[in-house]
């Protein structure tokens, strides 16, 4: 929001495009998500936003960046005069993360195994892990962290 309009309005569309490729059952990313692809990149290209001329792809993020087109910013020029007016009504009251802090997007998990031989394996939240044990419907043991 500190950035403005232009750039709440570009971050909704770069969301739109992933639940346009989601709707269509079509895998816009790669690499667990981290590296967005030409499905994406068209399907933001649909809902408003441009790769700009000249731009390459980012080195493990693919077509991260698309901006806001001309024609997005025309389109919803009352859609970003509102939200000038709502991010000036509400970040005053807002506490952020100060500009350049890093916010990990992935929550560390565990990775729990049973006994079995070869034992199975899965990923799990920390919180989720903690709320009891689960247990291995094969070797009848808990999982338990790798």
């Amino acid at each position: 929001m500190r950035e403005g309009p232009e750039a709440v309005l570009e971050h909704v569309l770069h969301e739109a495009a992933h639940v346009l490729n989601w709707v269509r059952d079509r895998a816009d990313t790669t690499m667990r998500g981290a590296y967005h692809n030409q499905t994406f990149l068209s399907a933001a290209e649909e809902v408003g936003l441009a790769w700009p001329e000249g731009a390459t792809r980012v080195q493990g993020k693919g077509y991260v960046n698309p901006v806001l087109s001309n024609e997005a910013r025309r389109r919803h020029q009352k859609d970003l005069a509102a939200l000038d007016d709502a991010i000036a009504a509400v970040l005053p009251h807002l506490v952020l993360p100060a500009s350049g802090s890093h916010v990990d997007r992935t929550p560390a998990r565990l990775t729990l195994k049973c006994q079995c031989e070869p034992p199975r394996t899965f990923r799990i939240s920390r919180t989720v892990a903690a709320a009891g044990p689960i247990i291995c419907g094969v070797c009848k043991k808990p999982f338990t962290e790798d």
